[in-house]
């Protein structure tokens, strides 16, 4: 019983040795990862240190006026090419489409016909007017 109880407990601690050993090598190899990662992570925020600060030094207006006089050659306007907003062409407006919508009738209000202060727009465009002359009940 002792040489059974002997046997096993070597090749308990073997066995312990040996996932130790293993798990020791498997921290090691994550530890070069992390280590690898994070000089990755640092060489990626100087890249983008550097290169905020080239985009700021491009930005820089005498460079952009430089760039877009090289780029962008822009002709000067004619004053023929100048329209007037009443020369624009606008499309006819269909009232059938851009009709505003007639509330439904109440029969607890007293309805009277709207006395217009201003003459009605000539046109397809009418004003909406609304009178409460009868009060609300």
């Amino acid at each position: 019983m002792k040489l059974k109880l002997t046997v096993l407990s070597i090749l308990l601690l073997v066995g312990v040795s040996g996932g130790l050993y293993q798990l020791s090598y498997e921290v090691q190899e994550l530890e070069r990862e992390y280590a690898a990662l994070n000089e990755s992570i640092s060489r990626n925020k100087e890249s983008i240190r550097i290169l905020k600060a080239e985009w700021t030094y491009q930005n820089r207006p005498d460079v952009l006026q430089a760039m877009a006089g090289k780029y962008l050659p822009l002709l000067l306007i004619a004053p023929y090419q100048v329209a007037s907003v009443s020369e624009v062409p606008y499309p006819p407006v269909n009232p059938d489409l851009y009709s505003v919508p007639v509330p439904q009738h109440n029969p607890r209000r007293n309805y009277s016909p709207a006395i217009p202060s201003q003459p009605a727009p000539n046109g397809p465009i009418q004003l909406a007017t609304y009178s409460t002359a009868g009060g609300a009940q």
